[in-house]
């Protein structure tokens, strides 16, 4: 998980982001000292205590499923590849499968409803013939810092998801990094436990991998 950033963190279509927005507010009308504030406060917004609880509720659900799985016996044989720079590979491709199995269901996590909310406000503001008012200005600052919470909610949200089906995945799968840096015969901590680790440090990767992925897919940029 990401989760992260937006951790989960999975592929996002803003329809307009806060700084496109803060943008259009500043090229229609000069700018107030209100406006310059609310775009402050949409810069620095930390997500919601709800969505802070799902995360780690989301991860909890993942851990406890680990260690049922691991109780009955179910999980794989350890995999144990033969250096690090195996397991950094492992790592690397459980974080890509992550990735791809939550990005069809990005569409419900939490930020759509705020992101059409300051497009339509934005588009209300620019449609008015004697241009966009004070209080239309305020508005898109609001919906702007609105945003952004939201952003930092789908982030910590993705973030505990991915990092929840990593640590089931790995579990059943029998691939622990702990385990597979340290070597077969180490006991340090519990498997179901390394599990979870696991899982956070895929859940916590796929937003970068994520990025980069993307730039590999679109090529190098045009001169």
């Amino acid at each position: 998980m990401s989760t992260h950033g937006d951790p989960v963190s999975v592929r996002e279509s803003t329809t307009v982001s806060p700084p496109e927005a803060d943008a259009a507010a500043s090229r229609t009308t000069p700018g107030s000292d209100q406006e310059r504030a609310l775009s402050v406060v949409a810069a620095s917004q930390q997500a919601g205590l709800g969505a802070v609880v799902a995360g780690f509720g989301l991860i909890g659900v993942g851990a406890v499923a680990g260690w049922l799985i691991w109780r009955s016996g179910a999980s794989a044989a350890k995999i144990q590849p033969e250096d690090t720079t195996g397991v950094f590979l492992t790592l690397l491709v459980f974080a890509a499968a992550v990735e791809r199995i939550l990005e069809p269901f990005s569409r419900w996590l939490p930020g759509r409803a705020a992101e059409a909310a300051l497009s339509q406000t934005m588009t209300d503001a620019n449609s008015r013939i004697d241009g966009p008012t004070e209080a239309d200005r305020a508005a898109i600052a609001v919906a702007t810092a609105k945003v952004a919470r939201a952003k930092a909610n789908r982030t910590i949200v993705a973030w505990g998801l991915a990092s929840g089906l990593a640590t089931v995945a790995s579990s059943a799968g029998g691939f622990y990094v702990l385990h597979a840096v340290a070597g077969a015969d180490w006991n340090g901590v519990a498997v179901w436990v390394d599990a979870v680790v696991t899982g956070v440090m895929v859940g916590s990767g796929t937003k970068p991998l994520h990025d980069l992925i993307t730039r590999a897919q679109n090529g190098p940029p045009s001169p």
